[in-house]
C-alpha cells in the first residue's frame, strides 16, 4: 500500500470499515494521520477482541473524540449510522499518549449533582487533579456552583430504562473491566470513569437493541500511532507548564524578577516565556521554587559562583539545594551540606524531568494493556539527561529517589 493509498483510506472511516480487518494488515510505518490515530486508538483498547463493524466503528468514534478529532468523529457517525453507542466527549488519556492531565489514579471520584431546576453538573476531584466542574452535556469546565445550589445526586437515582452496557439489554457489548459503575444522566446518556479518564456516551437505542448485522471479529492488534512529535520532541510552553503543574504551581516571571546576575539568556527565555515550576512534589519529595515571589533580582551567587534556584526536600531531614550557573546555565545541587555536584544540563532539563515525571504518573500507575509507561519513562529521562540514570554520578541517587515515585510507589505514596 502506497502512503497516498493509506491516506486515502484512513481519511475515509467509510472505506475503513469497508475495508474490513483483511485490509488493514502490514500497514506501512508512516502515513494515515487523524484517521490512523483514532483507528490504532480503537485497536489497542480493544486489545483483540471480536466486536461487528457497528460496534468497532462505536470504538473507532472513541478513539477520534480522545483524541481531540472531532470533524472525524463526525465521519465515523455518519458513516455507521448503526453505531449502538457514540461519544459525547471524553477528557481521556489516549493509549501511549504520555500526558499529566487526566490523571484519576489513586483516590478519585466524579459526583453527579443536580440544582433545583433539574440541571446536572459533574464534580470531578481526585488527589492528583485538582477539583474542577463538568457540564455533563459538553465537558466543558464551569464554575463551581454557590454552596448549597447543588446537591449530589443519590447513588441508587438511577434513571429508567435501559443503560448501555446492562448485559440483559444490549447483546454482548464489549465492555472495558474498568467501566464498571455507569451513571445515568438521562436522554440514554451515562457517564463513566476511571483512573484514565471521565467519558460520556449516548446509547442508540434503535441500533442496541436490533439484532447484530455482522459476524463479530478481531479488527486487529498493534501499538497506538501518532502523527505528531512525541512531547519530549515539542517545546515547552506555558500551557504545558500548566497542565502538569497546575496553574498555582507554576509561574512566568517578567525580566525585572529574576536574578540580575543571571546572563544566560535560554534560562532567562524559559522562565519568562515558559514559565518555571514553583511547586513539584512526588513521593515523600518536594521542590519549592526559590524565586517563586518574583523578589530574585538582587540575588547573589554562592562562594561556588552558583544562584540558589531552589530546594528539594527530600526526604525527612534530607534536603538538596538546587543551584543554577549564572552564565552557562548548568543545574547543580547541594545535597546536605555535600558538592556541588552536576545534576541537570541546564534548567530547561531541570524542567523537562520533573515535567516528566507528572507527565508519566498515568501510564505508570494505570497503564493500558500493553502499555509499557515505565519503560518508555527511563528511556525518555535517559535521551533528557543521562546524569540521571548513570550509577556512577551523585545525581543519580537523587533523580532516583524522585522517579521511585512512580516506578516503585502507588499513588498513595507507598
Amino acid at each position: 500500500m502506497t502512503r497516498d493509498d493509506l491516506d486515502t483510506l484512513f481519511a475515509s472511516p467509510a472505506a475503513l470499515l469497508a475495508a474490513a480487518p483483511e485490509g488493514l494488515r502490514d500497514l506501512p510505518a508512516a502515513g494515515g494521520g487523524a484517521g490512523r490515530e483514532a483507528y490504532a486508538q480503537a485497536v489497542t483498547i480493544l486489545d483483540g477482541a471480536e466486536v461487528p463493524r457497528a460496534e468497532f466503528a462505536s470504538w473507532l468514534h472513541f478513539g477520534a473524540k480522545v483524541l481531540g478529532h472531532d470533524a472525524y468523529a463526525d465521519l465515523v457517525a455518519e458513516a455507521e449510522p448503526g453505531m449502538p453507542w457514540r461519544t459525547v466527549w471524553a477528557w481521556w488519556r489516549p493509549v501511549g499518549a504520555y500526558r499529566a492531565k487526566p490523571n484519576l489514579s489513586g483516590d478519585a471520584d466524579v459526583e453527579v449533582h443536580e440544582g433545583p431546576d433539574g440541571r446536572l453538573l459533574l464534580k470531578l476531584w481526585s488527589q492528583w487533579t485538582q477539583e474542577r466542574w463538568l457540564d455533563p452535556a459538553t465537558g466543558e469546565r464551569v464554575p463551581a456552583p454557590a454552596d448549597g445550589e447543588f446537591a449530589e445526586r443519590p447513588y441508587d437515582a438511577l434513571d429508567e430504562g435501559p443503560v448501555l452496557f446492562d448485559p440483559d439489554d444490549d447483546h454482548g457489548l464489549h465492555q472495558p473491566d474498568a467501566w464498571e459503575e455507569p451513571a445515568p444522566l438521562g436522554g440514554d446518556r451515562v457517564m463513566f470513569f476511571e483512573p484514565r479518564g471521565v467519558v460520556v456516551l449516548e446509547r442508540n437505542g434503535t441500533a442496541a437493541d436490533g439484532q447484530i448485522s455482522s459476524e463479530a471479529v478481531s479488527w486487529g492488534s498493534g501499538a497506538p500511532w501518532f502523527a505528531g512529535p512525541t512531547a519530549a520532541e515539542a517545546p515547552l510552553d506555558a500551557a504545558r507548564l500548566e497542565e502538569a503543574f497546575d496553574a498555582d504551581g507554576m509561574v512566568l516571571l517578567t525580566p525585572d524578577q529574576l536574578p540580575a546576575a543571571l546572563t544566560h539568556a535560554p534560562t532567562r527565555d524559559l522562565a519568562v516565556t515558559a514559565g518555571l515550576p514553583t511547586w513539584f512534589a512526588a513521593g515523600v519529595a518536594t521542590f519549592t521554587l526559590a524565586w517563586a515571589d518574583g523578589k530574585a533580582q538582587g540575588l547573589e551567587p554562592d562562594e561556588n559562583g552558583l544562584l540558589h534556584l531552589g530546594t528539594f526536600e527530600l526526604a525527612y531531614g534530607d534536603i538538596g539545594r538546587v543551584l543554577v550557573h549564572p552564565e552557562t546555565g548548568a543545574v547543580s545541587m547541594v545535597r546536605n551540606g555535600e558538592g556541588p555536584f552536576p545534576f541537570a544540563r541546564d534548567t530547561e532539563t531541570f524542567v523537562r524531568l520533573l515535567e516528566t515525571v507528572y507527565r508519566f504518573m498515568s501510564a505508570c500507575w494505570s497503564p493500558y494493556p500493553g502499555e509499557y509507561g515505565k519503560r518508555d519513562f527511563l528511556s525518555e529521562v535517559a535521551a533528557l539527561e543521562p546524569l540521571s540514570v548513570d550509577e556512577e554520578a551523585p545525581a543519580e541517587n537523587v533523580w532516583e529517589h524522585l522517579f521511585a515515585a512512580i516506578l516503585e510507589l502507588s499513588p498513595w505514596g507507598f
